[in-house]
């Protein structure tokens, strides 16, 4: 059989051959456009909610015993949770007379294929925006955020199906918090490593997110470590920027005057569907088509992350 060749748009190709053509650059330009998105861990999760456990206590019966004794059993104490996951598209609609036009002198060529392309940046751009939010997961139809999920209590009190974060047996749920009005410092992001730490979290998970403005504030305070080579006219950081071995990542939709401390182990986009191309039925003279994706951004344990704000930008 001889592959009959087809144009790239909705009407002269089926669902499956419009997602091969254009979805390895939809989940490129989320890669490139969207940091956290990129580094996340996603995770298949084919339910409309989003189900954890969280565990609440040790098992009792970790201890010494005596020679011959009876070996006590026991289990740990856990909680079950849920969480709705959210629809995000972007939709694409293009005239076929602005596509046979822009074949023409003077037009960009293949208009479809462009349009498809810049839809891909603004999908990206929404859902990295989404997933820096403080979007309540029970009132609002975005996918929730950095802000929202980790918090103490003292800005969103909620968190997801539990009503009250601070409410007795849900500390769990309230992460470390200061909102002291003050300069970037190596003694309160040390400060922040440090009582993730206590709090169980593995500081080979950890990793700092902020704003660019805080990485260049952070570059200033081991400014004076950095020694030029005399004969060379090469001067600043390359790289990741780190402090005691935690990676400081930046993100320009986080909030200026906010840093994070995560256990990226707890931080997870649960996927229903991961980002596709789909045609849409098109009484027009035209192409039309969505990139859409359903999924929630969540955080399993909050308590072992830390937000830190009203930092001096």
């Amino acid at each position: 059989m001889v592959y009959q060749i087809k144009g790239l748009a909705t009407g002269t190709n089926s669902r499956a051959e419009l997602n091969d053509i254009y979805g390895p650059s939809v989940l490129e330009t989320l890669n490139l456009e969207s940091k956290l998105y990129k580094t996340v861990a996603k995770v298949d999760s084919p339910s409309d909610r989003v189900g954890y456990r969280v565990r609440t206590a040790a098992n009792p019966t970790a201890n010494s015993y005596e020679e011959l004794d009876v070996l006590t059993t026991g289990n740990s104490t856990r909680q079950r949770h849920y969480v709705a996951k959210k629809l995000l598209k972007v939709g694409v609609e293009v005239s076929n007379f602005a596509i046979a036009s822009a074949e023409g002198p003077g037009g960009i060529g293949g208009l479809w294929a462009e349009e498809m392309r810049v839809a891909a940046e603004d999908f990206a751009v929404e859902v990295d925006t989404q997933m820096c939010s403080d979007a309540n997961p029970n009132s609002s139809n975005d996918m929730t955020g950095l802000q929202y999920l980790i918090d103490s209590g003292a800005n969103h009190t909620s968190y997801g199906d539990v009503t009250d974060r601070t409410a007795t047996g849900y500390s769990w749920a309230v992460a470390n918090y200061n909102a002291t009005a003050e300069d970037l410092s190596i003694t309160r992001m040390r400060t922040m490593i440090k009582d993730n730490v206590v709090d169980g979290a593995n500081k080979s998970n950890l990793v700092f997110w902020t704003h660019p403005t805080q990485v260049d504030k952070y570059k200033d305070l081991i400014q004076d470590m950095q020694r030029t080579v005399p004969t060379s006219s090469v001067a600043g950081f390359e790289g990741v920027p780190s402090l005691d071995g935690v990676p400081i990542m930046d993100d320009i939709r986080i909030t200026e005057s906010e840093m994070y401390c995560l256990d990226m182990s707890k931080m997870k986009l649960h996927m229903l569907k991961a980002p596709t191309v789909i045609p849409l039925p098109e009484p027009k003279d035209a192409e039309a088509a969505a990139i859409v994706m359903y999924a929630q951004f969540w955080c399993d344990l909050p308590k072992v992350n830390y937000k830190k704000t009203a930092l001096t930008t």
